[in-house]
């Protein structure tokens, strides 16, 4: 059972997220992958092979030589909400724990995807693949997604993606918007990993990266606080001064970066949400830009 100040919270999404019709939701947007569509895209050299009905022939004229006119695919897409439910995303220190984030962020995509009329499937995991559901129309079983999110409790609370980018990659026929959804605190090497190059060369992966402040900052004061790891239960006691504020931080700093550029070496988009802050800004701005793109 979603408890009540969750329910409150997802009301007032569902009810924002429909008066935001004139804003960039999931459907206006135009996919990066190339194919079939009428988004224009670039010019390419022909090459022995290509269809020769793709050739531009004032831009041959111009050229002296023939060049292929590209495209997007369509942009009415499937959507794909791959959500970490491991015990990492219980870790809460404001109003908001990340699993709460993620039910959120879940939310603003599912009533997104129903206002535009979109199909969306649903997968969730911890360290393997908790349960997974076909993209079909979202209208009516928005509020069913939540209710499984929020009660799904893992046996094991370790982080693995790769068994759920394994699964997508094995279920997903047709080019879909898959919105992978975690804290990425992980031992795997996830953006090394094949299992995710080769997911997103056939489909459009966006990397949701949920923060809690207690992971990005130390508190302020004096003496000795004890950390636990949520997963492994490893503790740790850490001195609480100005030197070791600094260093947390800039690990910190090095973690965002280096997730940042290990998205843009893929390459798939990436966008940062806090717990203690709006689950939908942040995805809001992301499609924008992706529409400008």
């Amino acid at each position: 059972m979603i408890p009540p100040n969750v329910l409150r919270q997802l009301r007032y999404l569902e009810i924002a997220t429909s008066r935001k019709i004139r804003t960039p939701r999931l459907g206006p947007y135009t996919s990066p992958a190339r194919g079939d569509g009428f988004e224009f895209d670039q010019h390419r050299r022909y090459q022995p092979g290509d269809d020769v009905r793709r050739i531009d022939w004032n831009v041959t004229a111009r050229l002296n030589a023939p060049y292929l006119r590209q495209t997007h695919s369509e942009r009415e897409l499937n959507v794909i909400l791959a959500i970490d439910l491991s015990r990492s995303m219980s870790v809460g220190s404001s109003r908001s724990s990340k699993k709460e984030a993620v039910t959120f962020i879940t939310a603003s995509l599912l009533f997104s995807a129903a206002g535009d009329h979109i199909n969306t499937g649903f997968l969730a995991f911890s360290d393997r693949v908790l349960t997974w559901s076909a993209p079909r129309r979202a209208t009516g079983r928005a509020w069913r997604i939540l209710e499984d999110v929020w009660a799904l409790e893992p046996e094991s609370g370790r982080t693995a993606l790769l068994p759920a980018l394994r699964h997508l990659a094995a279920n997903l026929k047709s080019m879909s918007v898959i919105f992978l959804i975690s804290d990425f605190i992980t031992e795997e090497d996830v953006f090394g990993s094949q299992e995710l190059r080769m997911l997103a060369s056939r489909q459009d992966v966006i990397a949701v990266i949920v923060e809690d402040p207690a992971e990005t900052a130390l508190p302020a004061g004096g003496g000795y606080i004890r950390i636990r790891d949520a997963e492994s239960g490893a503790q740790r006691t850490v001195a609480l001064n100005d030197e070791s504020r600094a260093s947390y931080a800039r690990g910190v700093a090095r973690r965002r970066t280096a997730l940042v550029e290990a998205c843009y070496g893929i390459p798939i988009d990436c966008v940062f949400v806090r717990s203690d802050g709006s689950a939908t800004e942040p995805l809001l701005e992301l499609l924008a830009r992706r529409r400008k793109a």
